[in-house]
Formats: C-alpha cells, structure tokens, sequence
C-alpha cells in the first residue's frame, strides 16, 4: 500500500456537510492499492451503541488515485469516524487523525470528527441552480431598439466591436427580443456589468446604483427583470467590486485632495499626488490605469459596496456573478454572502475563478465558479485533440473530487465567455468539434452556460471581436448549432437525470477502434450515458458488454458502432 497516496480531512471537500443533516466523507488512495475500504463510525458522547461499520464504495478514479465517498446522517448531528484499509496483499492498516497504525488500540480516542453540523456551516447552494441553464449576455452587443435614445453617439448596428466604444445595445432590445430566450429554452440570465461607466464592458463602474444611460433606465430593468421571473428565467447581475473607474467620485476626490481626501484609505495609494498615468501610484486591477483596485477591508468601503449588494438584491434579482473574485479579501465575501443570503436565501453567488477555487465553496463564500479549467480541458480534448481519452478524463475527474457535491452540481461549465476567443473560432470553424464538446457539456455534471452567439456559431478571434453584435438569423453551421443547443436544453429539461443523476466513468472494451469516452449518469430509477468517439476511426463495441452495462436501455443496436467523430446518448 503506498500510504503517502492516502489523503482525508475534515472540513473540505473530503469532509463537509449540508442543511439536511447528511455528512458527505471521502478518502483518496493509490490506484488500485485497496481491496476494501471500511469507514468505522460513531458518536464521540456514546461510541459503543452508536458504533457503525460500513463499507466505502469506490466512487471515481483517475491514473494515480483512487477515490472513495460515502454518506452519512448522524442521528445527533455530530460524528466522529476513522478508515481500516485493506491493500490487495491482505495488509491491514487503521488511519485516524493521527495517521496509520497496525492495530486499532485508540482511533476511537483519536478520530476525524465533524463535532457538530451547524446549518450556519452547512455547504448549501439554491436548490434551482442545479438544473439551471445559463445565457450570458453582453449588453452592448446583444440587441438595440431604436425606441431608446443612446446617451452617447453610437456606430451602425453590426460594426466592429472596440474594447471601450458602445455598439448601442440596450435593455428595450433585449426586452424586444425576449421570445429568443423561451424559444432556446434557457432558464437563467448572467448580464455583464449594467451600471453607469464610461465603456462599453463596464467593468469599470462609475455608479453602482444607476442602470448605465447607454443602456436604458431602472424601468427598463425592472420590467426586464419581471419579464423574466412571469416566465420562470433568474436573472443575475455583474458585481465589479475589486475596483471601480478612476472617474468614480470617491477616486476623483482623492486625486483633488491627497491625503485630506476622507476616500483615500477606499483605495491602496502609494505615493501622492495621485494621478492618472502610468506611473504605479496607486494599487490597479492589473496594470489598467482607469481600473484603481478598491480596499474592501475598509470598513466604509466595505459597507458602501454591501449596501449597494442589499439595493439590487432587494429590488429582486436572482444573484450575482462577482467579478475577480479572487483578488479581493475573503472575508468581505463571507459579509457579501451573509448581506446577500438575508434578503434572498435563494440568491445565487457565482465567482469568477480560473483556476481551483477550494477555500471559496466551503458554504461561507460563493455557491459556484466559471469552471475554467473545464474549459481548458474541453480545448485540449475536443478543439486541439492533443491529448488522450484518458487524460481528459484525469483532467475532468480533478474537477469532480476537488470541491463539495453541491457546488459541483452547481459549476458553471462553459465553452466561452466575454473573456476568451469563440469557441467556434477556437474549433478552425470545425463544426463537429463543437457538436462533441457542447453534447458533453450538457450531458456532464453542473450547469451548462451559454455565452450568447455561440449558440449560433459566431465568431471572434481574440476576446474584444468575440463581442461582435448578436447574430439571431444564422445560416449554416449556425442554424444546425442552434436547433442541436435546442435539443440538448430540452433534453436536460425533460431528464432530471442530466442535472441531478449520480456520475461514474464506463470503460468499454472496443472490438475495433479506440476506446471511448463514456460515462452514466443516474438518479433513482432513471438511468443516462454518454459514449463519444472523438478519433478518425470507426468504433465497433461488443453488443453483450453494452447489454451488460446499459440493461436499463432498450435501443442499443447504434450504439455497438461509432463512426469517427460521433457520439450516442442512451436514455
């Protein structure tokens, strides 16, 4: 057994509990070490009536580890638990908190534990989230009325996107356009950044509690927001609170007054006199000079921006979407969810995070991330091809053992974003390639988003031209995108499984070809999988192994051969 491969503590992702009263453990192993893993368990007040012996089935597996989970309901809302290994050898070994021992003479005594499952502590994410459906809106390029008067003077429908310039998009077009959502059938809005600035992206706010001018009035939003609650869509809004605009009024006070300035501790200033130039003279959101980084542990900064989470919260939206959350002090975000989660408990809090987001989604913090390096894995897998079936699944399994299972039924698994080139474009306008990443995205655990256009196989080289106006008659490769998004929407709609069902890998031995990617999915009595080629060869499978793993399906006949580049959804 190699014991430097086993790993568990509490309070984590190995370790965690929910509202419900359950304990969800999990302990890492090498591939292929144990035999069996048996979780011995008990109350610490009462161990020899409560003591309880069960066996931890094996739950995901990637090329160096084994994975283990099991669920708990204590009957008193506290439990205390260690593990007995046995390797394939017939080696026995007790793992408590403080390590391995040949013989249980005090595990008992030194346990894990969970003292006590306080609600207060309990991971919990809005139970709507995980069926939920995301669309991403640009605002300045998805639609425009003619019946709204830009506040500034704006191009031709349809030109060139620039990194600070309007297009002209606005809220009475997007209200105008609202029957394209029910026609897709998504459930849930994300809108870039809404509030007055000087760009178009307006990650640079000016004022937080004004609807930008270019965009249309508090009116407009709030017969858009009710718009889409009377047909069951939530809608969440940009929050760009680790900086603001350097015309931003407390800014401004402190570039007029220095030092005297009552604003100046709102922000990280270096040296004075402050000025707007390249000179490093105050902290920035990296190094953009009209994006100067806020000081949230201050508490007047911190209660004029929770004050501003309360208003729009208050006036009914359905959460936030926390811009760079990740440069920005963790315990303004435990205030911000505690501010946000008193007014609306079914508030949704989504951070941006690209890389492993762990010490945020322990239930104090933000309820999901944009899974990044589930991005990452889709390019190298189905985009660039450049690495194997089983290192994507290495690459996938990472994503699912490294936060609580309520978070990861509730990441938010995109393909793009405003943020990042096209998809399609990423593809070489490949249309298969984005036909396979787009099916696995929304047959795999967590909430599938869309970044508006993709559905219709827009284009854009680098992030600012991925902001081109909003394509809604497309032709071609755009048509045949947007009718199998349609598809897979309902699909998810219509099979809780897709957005509740348990996962596991399926390795299937092919009778010609390269192995698959598979996997099922499944919840109570409903049963779904997944078998994707994403090779240039056929792949025939073995009728009686497919009978044998799929008996819940009646249609396998297809499924025994894949052509290149293909994939079957068994339901």
């Amino acid at each position: 057994m190699l014991r430097q491969a086993v790993y568990h503590r509490p309070r984590n992702n190995y370790a965690y509990f929910d509202r419900e009263d359950c304990a969800y453990l999990m302990l890492r192993a090498g591939r292929g070490d144990l035999s069996s893993l048996e979780l011995i368990s008990f109350d610490k007040y009462d161990p020899e009536s409560t003591l309880r012996r069960e066996i931890m089935p094996l739950y995901l597996s990637d090329s160096l580890f084994d994975y283990y989970r099991i669920t708990l309901c204590p009957p008193f809302r506290r439990v205390a638990y260690y593990f007995v290994l046995t390797d394939t050898e017939g080696e026995v070994l007790y793992y408590d908190e403080l390590g391995f021992h040949a013989e249980n003479k005090h595990c008992e005594r030194d346990a894990f534990q969970l003292p006590y499952l306080n609600h207060a502590d309990a991971v919990s994410v809005p139970a709507w989230a995980k069926s939920a459906v995301f669309y991403q809106i640009f605002p300045d390029s998805f639609a425009k009325s003619p019946s709204h008067k830009p506040a500034v003077p704006v191009p031709q429908w349809g030109s060139e996107p620039h990194i600070t310039k309007h297009l002209g998009g606005n809220l009475r077009g997007i209200i105008e356009k609202f029957s394209y959502f029910l026609e897709l059938g998504i459930t849930a809005l994300y809108f870039c950044p809404i509030f007055m600035s000087n760009s178009c992206h307006r990650y640079n706010t000016r004022d937080y509690r004004r609807i930008d001018p270019t965009l249309g009035t508090l009116e407009d939003f709030k017969e858009l927001l009710s718009l889409c609650h009377k047909h069951g869509i939530r809608l969440i809004l940009d929050a760009v609170f680790n900086h603001t605009c350097d015309t931003f009024p407390a800014f401004q006070d402190v570039i007029e007054k220095g030092e005297a300035s009552p604003y100046r501790d709102w922000y990280y200033i270096r040296s004075y006199p402050v000025i707007v130039d390249q000179e490093y003279r105050y902290e920035r959101f990296s190094f953009e000079r009209h994006m100067p980084k806020l000081n949230t542990s201050h508490p007047e900064t911190r209660r004029y921006l929770l004050d501003v989470a309360a208003f729009w919260t208050g006036l009914g939206i359905d959460g936030w979407r926390l811009d760079v959350a990740n440069e920005v002090d963790l315990d303004f975000w435990r205030d911000f969810r505690k501010t946000v989660k008193s007014i609306n408990p079914d508030a949704f809090i989504l951070g941006e995070m690209w890389n492993d987001s762990q010490p945020y989604l322990n239930g104090d913090m933000v309820d999901s991330v944009m899974n990044y390096p589930f991005v990452t894995a889709c390019e190298y897998y189905f985009l660039n091809r450049e690495i194997s079936t089983r290192e994507f699944q290495d690459l996938i399994t990472a994503r699912l053992v490294c936060y609580p299972q309520p978070a990861v039924f509730a990441m938010y698994n995109l393909l793009g974003s405003h943020d990042t080139p096209r998809w399609y474009t990423l593809a070489g306008k490949d249309l298969q390639k984005v036909i396979l990443s787009a099916v696995f995205q929304f047959c795999f655990v967590g909430m599938p988003a869309i970044y508006y256009g993709d559905e219709a196989a827009m284009e854009g080289e680098d992030f600012v031209k991925a902001r081109r106006c909003m394509n809604f008659t497309p032709q071609g490769d755009g048509e045949a995108l947007r009718s199998l998004y349609k598809e897979l929407i309902a699909m998810r709609k219509s099979h809780r499984v897709f957005s509740e069902g348990d996962f596991r890998w399926v390795e299937l031995t092919p009778q010609s070809g390269d192995a698959p990617l598979c996997f099922q999915r499944s919840l109570e009595e409903e049963h779904a999988a997944l078998i994707l080629n994403n090779t240039d060869q056929a792949v025939c499978l073995d009728p009686k192994e497919l009978a044998a793993r799929f008996p819940w399906c009646e249609a396998l006949e297809k499924a025994a051969r894949l052509e290149p580049r293909s994939y079957r959804i068994l339901l």
